[in-house]
């Protein structure tokens, strides 16, 4: 077995003084543990945290100041709710929460900092190594010598009027952003596609598709969005991406073939499934977003959930429940990672074909679009038919 990767996030306050003290007097700090040297745990987000078993760590530890001690006076507390959260997340995955741990100390705790690196290192080892299989990230060797002439041709660029139809449609452009689809559109095509505005705003663009309806010219604009994301991460461009990109890092590690998901564990015991039901309902991402978001927004995307799968049994509608369900990939596809999108589709096609199921209901549009057309795209094609949960209700 390979040596256990322990990523330890450590305060650069008390709490590296005592690791510095273990260090001086030549203590046994366990080999596995890899320390980075941080401000604040508090700095340290739930996207952060999720990135390190991303990238293949068998257990993280987050160590800090005792509370009333941090002299950020809320990093213990932001600390405490991140990794409340993200063990919950790790739960879902199926990694386990205890792969996860927050410890905190005083200067002069060197040897109880000890005691709990040797014992966490030691509780890593018993549940061995992680089944996360660190991915790439998004560059796909077989096509990194795109061209732009063919993105801009494959969608018709060169056929911009420059009228301006596009930028009077254009939401961000309407609420006073410094945006407008021709100008990207005119900077790449006259080679200044390395402008860092230019960059910018292939991130910053909605891909609403409201610039494509008004095009006198048939322009697809968000299509030619898309495949730009696509070139600049085949590249190795940083994307823009919301909430620290914790979401693209969760369908990332869902692409680990053996992770063993718990997706419905939480489910309230009043609901009725089938295990040998044609029919299907598919979740989603929505029970992460009730953890991620909890402490500041508030969601509650699984009563989303529960409320569907109470409509389907009050129509006698008993679906089966797949445990080991994955994100869509919704919006890997969207960020320009079409290669990991690809893997999580055809495990979700593995999965989903393999069921027998004839029909797979979802009660987000974004599934929705994912399943009914974008893995067709992508040549991952489903047995079953896609029926979005308002389209079932109709019908019944």
């Amino acid at each position: 077995m390979r040596d256990m990767k322990i990523i330890l996030f450590l305060c650069s306050w008390g709490p590296h003084a005592a690791y510095q003290t273990l260090q001086d007097s030549t203590a046994s700090i366990p080999g596995d543990v890899k320390m980075v040297r941080i401000p604040c745990t508090g700095r340290i987000s739930k996207a952060l945290l999720l990135k390190s078993f991303e990238m293949g760590a068998d257990g993280v530890a987050l160590v800090g100041c005792e509370p009333g001690t941090c002299r950020y006076g809320t990093g213990t507390d932001n600390a405490h709710e991140h990794v409340k959260d993200s063990r919950g997340i790790l739960d879902l995955l199926g990694l386990g929460r205890n792969r996860l741990r927050l410890a905190t100390f005083l200067p002069d705790e060197s040897e109880k900092l000890l005691t709990f690196l040797t014992e966490f290192t030691r509780e890593i080892a018993e549940m061995g190594e992680s089944p996360v299989i660190p991915v790439s990230g998004g560059v796909n060797n077989q096509e990194t010598d795109r061209e732009l002439g063919r993105i801009l041709s494959s969608h018709d660029v060169y056929a911009c009027q420059d009228c301006g139809k596009c930028s009077s449609a254009c939401p961000l452009t309407l609420s006073g952003k410094v945006f407008s689809p021709r100008a990207m559109a005119g900077a790449v095509i006259s080679g200044r596609f390395e402008d860092p505005g230019v960059k910018k705003d292939v991130w910053s663009c909605l891909t609403c598709g409201l610039c494509y309806d008004r095009c006198p010219s048939g322009v697809n604009f968000s299509e030619f969005v898309r495949d730009l994301r696509v070139f600049l991460q085949e590249r190795s461009v940083e994307p823009h991406l919301s909430h620290g990109g914790f979401f693209q890092s969760l369908m990332r590690t869902m692409t680990s073939e053996n992770l063993p998901i718990s997706h419905w564990e939480w489910l309230p015991s009043d609901i009725k499934t089938n295990p040998e039901s044609k029919t299907l309902f598919f979740g989603g991402c929505a029970p992460y977003f009730d953890l991620f978001f909890r402490k500041h927004l508030g969601t509650k995307t699984r009563d989303i959930l529960v409320d569907s799968l109470r409509l389907l049994n009050f129509f006698d509608i008993h679906p089966l429940l797949i445990s080991g369900e994955r994100c869509c990939g919704h919006d890997l596809l969207w960020s320009g990672d079409r290669e990991n999108f690809l893997k999580l589709a055809r495990l979700n096609g593995e999965i989903l074909n393999d069921s027998g199921v004839e029909e797979i209901v979802t009660a987000c549009p974004e599934c929705y679009r994912t399943l009914h057309r974008d893995y067709e795209d992508s040549g991952v094609y489903l047995n079953a038919r896609i029926t979005h949960i308002y389209e079932l209700l109709e019908k019944e």
